[in-house]
C-alpha cells in the first residue's frame, strides 16, 4: 500500500520551542492530515505502520515562516512563479499588502476575487503556495484640490463609507498609505474598529505614529521615514511641515536632506514615549529593513550578479532596472548615519517590548520573493535581536497578530503542521533558516528534491 502525506512520522529530531527557545531532542512527531497529532520521545512512541517516515536525525524543526509584508503580481505570475518561490524558501504564510485593486487594474495586480481564488486552490491542493491574509488596495485618499470620493476619501464621511465598500469586497484588512487626509484617516479608523476590520500599513503624513496607534491601527510598516524618524525628532513640527510640502510638490529629490536632519535631531526620550504607546495599544511594527537596503545595494553595485535573479519575473526585473536609476536620482549614496539610526530604533523597539513582525516587502528593488524574508531575519539580528527573537517575528508574533495562536506559530500537538525542517540549528546562526532540508505545508511534505524542482520550474517559467 502506497504511503501518503495523510500520515507522516518525523523521527529522532530536535524541536525548537518558539516561546523560550528550548530544544527537545530525540523527538518524534506524528502528523495526521496536516495536523500535529502526537509528539513524544522517539524511544517511547510507536510509529503507525501506514505512516510515511522521515528521518529527522540531526535536523531541527521550527514552524513554517510568515512574511508579514509581502506583495504578489498578476494571477499567472503569482501562480507559476511567486507562490512556489515562497514554499521553496520555507515561507508557508504571507500577509499581502494590497491583494485587491479597483478596476481597471494595473498589469501586475490582482483583484480580491483572483487573490482568494488562488487561496482556494492552495487549500484544495490544486496549487502549491502559502496561506495568505489579504489586504485592500492602497488607500491613499483624495489629492489636495480634488473632491472627496468614497474610493479616494478626503473627509471623515467618505472614509467611513469606504470601510463598508471594502467589507463588501471581502478583504481581510485595510491597507493604509501615505497621503490620506487626517479626517479621512480617522473616519476609516473609527468605522473599521466598529466593524472589526483591521487596518495596517503606512503612517499618513497627516498624523503621527502614536496617533495611528491610538486610533487602533494594528500594525505600522517600514522603519523609519514616514513614522518614527518624524515623531522622534526634537524638530518634529518644523521638519514635518517641510516633508509634507515636499510630498505634495512631487519633488522627492528634496527629501534626502530632510531625512538626514530628522536623524541628526533624534530624541531618544521622545521615541521611548512612542514605544510605550505601541505597548499600551498592542500595536505591531513591521520594520522591513531589507527593503531599506537600497543604499547598500547601490554602494556595492552587485545586485545584477545575484543568482536569485533567475527566479525574478522578467517584467519585475525591468522595473528593478528603472528603480535603480530613480533611486540614484532621488537618494544617491546616503549618509551611513541614516542606516545606523534605523537599526538602532528597531533594536530599541525590541528592547522596549514592541511586538515586531518579519516582513520583506518582496518585489521592491533588491528584495527577492521568498528568500527576501531570510535576508530580513539576518538584518533583524544585526539590529540587535537574538536569533530566537528574530524567529519569533516570523512565527509566534504573526500567529498572535492574526489571532491564530491555537492554530499556527509553534510546534505542538493540535497545531497545523506547517513546518520547516532545517539541517542546522537557527539559534546558533539565523542564516541557518536558509539551510532547508524539507518543508511541510497545507498537508503536503516537500523533500529537498521537490523544493529544488520547484525552483527549477520557476527558473524555466521566468526564462520563457
Amino acid at each position: 500500500m502506497e504511503k501518503t502525506d495523510d500520515l507522516i512520522a518525523i523521527t529522532n529530531t530536535s524541536i525548537i520551542n518558539m516561546n523560550d527557545g528550548e530544544i527537545a531532542e530525540g523527538m518524534t512527531l506524528i502528523i495526521k492530515k496536516g495536523i500535529i497529532s502526537t509528539i513524544g520521545k522517539s524511544n517511547e512512541l510507536e510509529i503507525p505502520s501506514k505512516a510515511k517516515v522521515v528521518d529527522g536525525k540531526g535536523k531541527y524543526i521550527i514552524p513554517g515562516l510568515w512574511d508579514m509584508h509581502a506583495h504578489t503580481s498578476s494571477e499567472s505570475v503569482t501562480r507559476s512563479v511567486l507562490y512556489p518561490s515562497f514554499i521553496a524558501n520555507g515561507i508557508t504564510g504571507i500577509r499581502v499588502l494590497s491583494a485587491d485593486c479597483f478596476e481597471p487594474c494595473w498589469e501586475l495586480q490582482m483583484n480580491i476575487d483572483q487573490s482568494k481564488g488562488l487561496q482556494s486552490d492552495v487549500e484544495n491542493s490544486i496549487l502549491v503556495g502559502p496561506n495568505a491574509i489579504f489586504g485592500s488596495t492602497y488607500i491613499n485618499g483624495a489629492i489636495p484640490g480634488k473632491p472627496s470620493t468614497i474610493k479616494e476619501p478626503g473627509n471623515r464621511q467618505d472614509g467611513k463609507k469606504l470601510v463598508h465598500l471594502l467589507l463588501d469586497r471581502g478583504v481581510d484588512f485595510i491597507k493604509i498609505y501615505d497621503e490620506i487626509p487626517r479626517e479621512a484617516y480617522f473616519g476609516i479608523a473609527e468605522e473599521a474598529k466598529k466593524k472589526g476590520l483591521p487596518i495596517a500599513g503606512h503612517v499618513p503624513v497627516s498624523i503621527k505614529a502614536s496617533e495611528a496607534s491610538d486610533a487602533g491601527q494594528k500594525s505600522i510598516e517600514h522603519c523609519c521615514a514616514g513614522s518614527l524618524f518624524e515623531e522622534c525628532s526634537s524638530e518634529e513640527k518644523k521638519l514635518r511641515e517641510q516633508i509634507t510640502k515636499v510630498i505634495q510638490s512631487r519633488e522627492p529629490k528634496n527629501m534626502y536632506s530632510l531625512v538626514l536632519e530628522l536623524v541628526e535631531t533624534y530624541d531618544d526620550a521622545k521615541c521611548q514615549e512612542v514605544f510605550r504607546k505601541f505597548l499600551e495599544n498592542n500595536t505591531f511594527y513591521t520594520p522591513t529593513l531589507v527593503a531599506t537596503e537600497m543604499d547598500n545595494i547601490l554602494r556595492k553595485d552587485d545586485w545584477r550578479d545575484d543568482p536569485r535573479l533567475k527566479y525574478l519575473p522578467k517584467i519585475e526585473h525591468e522595473f528593478w532596472i528603472e528603480d535603480e536609476i530613480t533611486t540614484k536620482e532621488v537618494l544617491g549614496i546616503q549618509d551611513p548615519l541614516i542606516r545606523e539610526k534605523r537599526f538602532d530604533i528597531v533594536g530599541d523597539m525590541n528592547k522596549a517590548g514592541v511586538k515586531l513582525l518579519a516582513g520583506s516587502d518582496c518585489g521592491v528593488f533588491g528584495v527577492h520573493y521568498g528568500s527576501g524574508l531570510h535576508d530580513e531575519l539576518e538584518l533583524l539580528v544585526e539590529a540587535g535581536l537574538t536569533e530566537l527573537e528574530a524567529l519569533q517575528t516570523a512565527t509566534v508574533n504573526p500567529a498572535e497578530y492574526s489571532d491564530k495562536l491555537e492554530f499556527i506559530g509553534n510546534v505542538r500537538e493540535g497545531l497545523k503542521a506547517d513546518l520547516l525542517i532545517l539541517n542546522e540549528n537557527p539559534l546558533d546562526n539565523i542564516s541557518n533558516t536558509k539551510r532547508i532540508y524539507s518543508v511541510l505545508s497545507n498537508g503536503k511534505y516537500y523533500d529537498r528534491q521537490s523544493l529544488d524542482t520547484m525552483l527549477e520550474n520557476v527558473a524555466i517559467e521566468v526564462a520563457k
